[in-house]
């Protein structure tokens, strides 16, 4: 009966399965999952400049000199040149076509972004009015961080194993077998220290709320998920 159940195991785990290692030999095949949640201490965002003009360099001229006064005032959040992004930049020229398929232009459209990495999160709100004030049109993308976060990550990889080898040995003990040794192992991350390779990346979720003019800081949670393969001892 016993080696019943460890082939019929060992069918129904290879189609699930297909895209992980296998071996020949009777095995079982598990997922785990670790997690660490933590209160941010960080956030980032991006502004958005944009501006409309009959011609597209004085569009441009305009994003360019709200940037410049959001640049010239984060550094009293403390913010350093190594957590500005500002690069991007895109101009064109806003067109329609009448019934007749004529076409009219509606002037030259430019835009920039300007992403920035807040460490004093207490100040999340003021620099949210600053940048407004400086001739955002808007921001978005506001994410909560935690400046922890490849140490929680680790953490988070290791919780996941640990994980799948509790389900492997309860598993194990359910079929009265003895687990044997591991096979293969997919772990999160392209790039990790015990030199798995896994084909998802961590995922990040932020729960909270946010209030008017006062925003609640959330719990940010670093997961991670291993799928283990482990021989059966016959």
């Amino acid at each position: 009966m016993r080696q019943v159940l460890l082939a019929l195991l060992f069918v129904l785990a290879a189609p699930t399965f297909a895209g992980t290692p296998l071996p020949d030999a009777p095995h079982i095949v598990v997922s785990g999952e670790g997690k660490v949640a933590t209160k941010p201490d960080s956030a980032r965002l991006s502004f958005e400049f944009e501006s409309r003009a009959s011609q597209p360099l004085p569009a441009k001229k305009a994003v360019d000199e709200g940037v410049n006064r959001l640049l010239g005032l984060v550094s009293r959040f403390g913010i350093s040149d190594d957590d500005i992004e500002a690069g991007s930049l895109q101009a064109s020229e806003d067109v329609d076509y009448t019934d007749s398929g004529k076409r009219v232009s509606n002037g030259y459209e430019a835009r920039r972004a300007v992403t920035v990495l807040l460490k004093r999160i207490d100040e999340l709100n003021e620099l949210i009015d600053a940048g407004l004030a400086a001739g955002a049109t808007g921001f978005d993308d506001l994410q909560f961080e935690s400046t922890r976060a490849e140490a929680l990550r680790s953490e988070a990889k290791h919780k996941a194993i640990q994980n799948a080898r509790a389900q492997a040995d309860e598993t194990a003990e359910a079929l009265g077998a003895e687990l044997g040794p591991i096979y293969s192992v997919d772990n999160v991350g392209a790039q990790d220290r015990f030199g798995y390779q896994g084909e998802t990346l961590d995922k990040v979720t932020v729960t909270g709320s946010r209030a008017a003019g006062r925003y609640v800081e959330p719990s940010v949670e670093y997961r991670a998920n291993v799928r283990a393969v482990f021989e059966l001892k016959r």
